[in-house]
């Protein structure tokens, strides 16, 4: 079932939505992990900065804590200092007492007391309370004056609203800087981002270009434009790109090739169809007809078969795999000779085999015993169809000298004049000679073997035969070092 643009932007999200997701979420979690760790230091400071400021106030009242020398009791000059500080805090509202022995001396005296046992001496002490409806910060401290048995208690409260408000105002100055910081950063990452993904969007309207100028325009894509993270995913592009282009050129010539060479064969079955229609099959020209057909459906056959080879030649396949698989040369060259040794003997061709008699050393080629055999196969077929009555067809394989294994087919027909040994490898060249009647095959066999001869890494040579009689054909294989045998 075919799927929508749109659908398939909501099963797989875009590449700038991935990258902006990977990068502004980090960064609001960081902003929220800066506004809770800014708002702990702000109350922190603010409380430190308003603490000691109360703490000023208690210990310039403590400071003038005295014992009078005619009763004995305990007098305090409050100075005007003790509260100036406090009092610049317009919306605070300040509170103090001095108490001894349980009473208050001066200030407030609902102030409540704390607990004065468990107090150091001359230490201010901080605590959070409640007086007459509001919260209240207090710094107390305890003297001991010299001819008083009994600790001074001096404390002095503030209201919060004012700390309350500095934080409020810090606080709020501190959101509009995080809003500021990460709306700045989210704009500066989104243009980094589209200006980062530019290339892609670049390389998205070549592709574009070729698709609407029609055709398959299978060249690969230029590589100046890709942006070095991208270019191993161009380069593969690329590399299916020419597999493809190579693939339909294979189909176009398979398809140019039939028909080009189905025609002859077509032709003359329709002829042979005719004579038969107009004499019958029990005449003189309809038996003959009919053996016409036979051999032209015959030979239609061999020549299907022959395209289709050439075609599997001709795929796009690495020669050596990454795991090479290894030949048995011996093996795949006695099992090939034995299987044309039937076509040989109708043709009055005696097929012989040679190969050396210290077992298979040096007998193991890289490539797959399919493909080997389907080489053999042909120059098998075309030693024995264009051999003369009694000759010999001679298949060798042993050990190259300095190189891979070698493969020997050698016949003692007419042979293949030299000038005319490297255009037999064309697709389609017949070898007529004069005097001769024309040659029944497609002109495929050599083509195959050199395609064939290509996907194994092999190189193929033609030389005269023994004494110059005949033909004989080397193809040299690369030597198996190890992979494994199918």
């Amino acid at each position: 079932m075919a799927v929508s643009p749109a659908e398939r932007r909501e099963r797989v999200p875009s590449l700038r939505r991935r990258l902006l997701t990977r990068l502004l979420v980090p960064l609001g979690a960081l902003a929220v992990g800066l506004g809770v760790g800014g708002s702990a230091l702000i109350h922190g400071f603010v409380q430190s900065t308003h603490d000691r400021l109360l703490a000023g106030s208690t210990l310039a009242i403590a400071e003038r804590l005295a014992v009078d020398d005619e009763n004995g009791e305990v007098t305090v000059d409050l100075p005007a200092v003790a509260f100036g500080m406090l009092e610049s805090q317009a919306r605070d509202s300040i509170y103090y007492n001095v108490a001894h022995e349980g009473g208050v001396i001066t200030g407030y005296l609902d102030l409540p007391l704390p607990d004065i046992s468990k107090m150091p001496t001359n230490v201010t002490v901080f605590r959070d309370a409640t007086y007459r409806g509001h919260a209240v910060r207090v710094a107390a401290q305890i003297r001991r004056l010299y001819g008083v048995p009994q600790p001074v208690l001096v404390q002095v409260a503030e209201t919060t609203a004012g700390r309350r408000a500095v934080e409020v105002d810090l606080l709020l100055w501190l959101t509009l800087l995080e809003v500021a910081l990460v709306g700045g950063s989210g704009l500066l990452v989104w243009g980094a981002v589209g200006r980062g993904l530019a290339p892609l969007g670049r390389l998205r309207r070549v592709i574009d270009s070729r698709s609407a100028r029609g055709g398959m325009a299978l060249v690969p894509l230029p590589l100046a434009v890709v942006p070095v993270e991208v270019l191993p995913l161009v380069i593969a592009i690329n590399g299916l790109l020419a597999r493809l282009d190579q693939s339909i050129g294979t189909m176009r010539r398979f398809t140019a090739d039939a028909s080009h060479q189905l025609r002859t064969p077509l032709a003359v079955l329709r002829t042979h169809l005719a004579l038969l229609r107009r004499f019958g099959t029990d005449s003189a020209e309809g038996r003959a007809a009919l053996d016409d057909v036979e051999g032209a459906v015959k030979r239609l056959e061999r020549l299907l078969v022959q395209l289709l080879a050439l075609a599997r030649a001709d795929e796009d396949a690495p020669a050596i795999p990454a795991a090479p698989e290894v030949t048995d040369l011996r093996q795949v060259a006695m099992e090939v000779a034995a299987e044309q040794v039937p076509a040989a003997l109708a043709q009055d061709v005696e097929v012989r085999f040679e190969a050396p008699e210290d077992g298979d050393a040096g007998l193991r080629a890289v490539g797959n015993p399919v493909l080997v055999g389907e080489l053999l196969g042909n120059l098998l077929d075309n030693a024995i169809r264009y051999n003369r009555p009694g000759g010999t067809v001679t298949v060798r394989v042993g050990p190259g000298l300095g190189s891979g294994p070698v493969l020997e087919v050698e016949d003692d027909g007419p042979g293949i004049p030299e000038a005319e040994r490297e255009r037999v490898f064309e697709r389609f060249y017949r070898l007529d000679r004069p005097g001769e009647p024309p040659r029944t095959g497609s002109g495929l066999g050599l083509a195959i073997v050199r395609a064939l001869a290509d996907r194994l890494g092999a190189a193929v040579r033609l030389d005269a035969g023994q004494d110059g009689r005949g033909l004989k054909v080397t193809v040299i294989l690369r030597a198996a070092e190890g992979g494994h045998t199918p």
